[in-house]
């Protein structure tokens, strides 16, 4: 509008200008009474133009705001369409949400005293029977032992995504010595440094599913060795073993869940958890080979933990 206004000054005053010059130029004798007739004149010429040329930039200054309007109430409407979505969507996950909760506790309270109280049956049958029906029940009692470890996996990765952890000054150490000491008959060497880290009590898990699955998967003969040292602030835990070894082609696939189809069914969810654990603790982890182009001769796990404050 202002900018209409200044173009309109701009030309009423070189009109003017003009007009006086031509006054003075073509009719240097006119009368005072024919040069107030012809300025008044002029002058009105003047202002109906003016009037004209404000009138048609205030029609496109108008045209320009409905349009203006129409287009913002087009996209208030389509954001509350969006709202109301992401509110019926909203409302749709958090009773989907209850509903697996449900599930979960079916899964990891009924079922799961149901496969304790079959273990009890399936050891008594170990204990009763000889010969080829013994052998049946070890493998049906390995069977039930190996759901009821699926299932304590289950409920602890639930524990850890139902809300923030409780990270304190852990003693890394004691947790290192307990685990170790879950498995007596196991050729575990620790070479550790008394270290207090941020974690919570799962830290436990992390040591227990990587030693177990060396012990499990290693054979006779296979010797651990976990170690602890400080490095670029950090606390660089590594947990190696004389076992098989992992296939470069594997050594992303097995932190994921059943990414790897040579697992049987519940082994994907074991480095998961110790995954996803070392991330909550703001650490990483990643798996080598023990002897480095030899995967055939053992792998190592090594991962990172924050030093808590005066953690030596």
């Amino acid at each position: 509008m202002l900018l209409a206004l200044g173009k309109v000054a701009a030309i009423t005053l070189l009109l003017m200008s003009a007009f006086q010059l031509a006054k003075t130029l073509f009719y240097p004798n006119i009368s005072i009474m024919e040069t107030h007739i012809t300025t008044v004149g002029f002058t009105t010429l003047l202002a109906v133009f003016a009037a004209f040329f404000v009138f048609r930039n205030q029609q496109k200054f108008l045209r320009a705001m409905t349009a203006e309007v129409h287009e913002r109430r087009r996209a208030e409407e389509a954001l509350r369409h969006r709202t109301d979505e992401l509110a019926r969507v909203h409302r749709q996950l958090e009773a989907s949400h209850r509903e697996a909760n449900l599930y979960l506790d079916i899964l990891t309270h009924d079922i799961g005293n149901t496969e304790n109280v079959s273990n009890l049956y399936a050891e008594l049958l170990v204990e009763t029977l000889d010969g080829e029906p013994a052998g049946y029940a070890e493998k049906l009692q390995r069977s039930v032992q190996k759901s009821i470890e699926i299932l304590g996996i289950v409920s602890k990765i639930r524990r850890i995504y139902a809300g923030p952890p409780d990270i304190r000054p852990t003693d890394l150490d004691a947790v290192i010595k307990a685990e170790i000491a879950n498995f007596p008959g196991a050729s575990i060497r620790y070479e550790g440094i008394p270290r207090q880290v941020l974690a919570d009590d799962l830290l436990c898990e992390i040591f227990g599913n990587l030693i177990g699955n060396a012990v499990k998967y290693g054979g006779s003969g296979v010797a651990i060795t976990v170690r602890v040292e400080e490095r670029d602030g950090e606390v660089l835990v590594s947990v190696e073993d004389t076992g098989p070894g992992i296939p470069d082609a594997d050594k992303q696939a097995v932190f994921h869940r059943y990414e790897q189809q040579k697992r049987g069914v519940g082994e994907g969810l074991g480095l998961y958890l110790v995954r996803i654990l070392v991330e909550r603790y703001g650490g990483r982890i990643r798996v080598e080979d023990r002897v480095p182009g030899r995967p055939e001769e053992g792998a190592v796990f090594l991962f990172t933990l924050r030093e808590a404050a005066g953690g030596g």
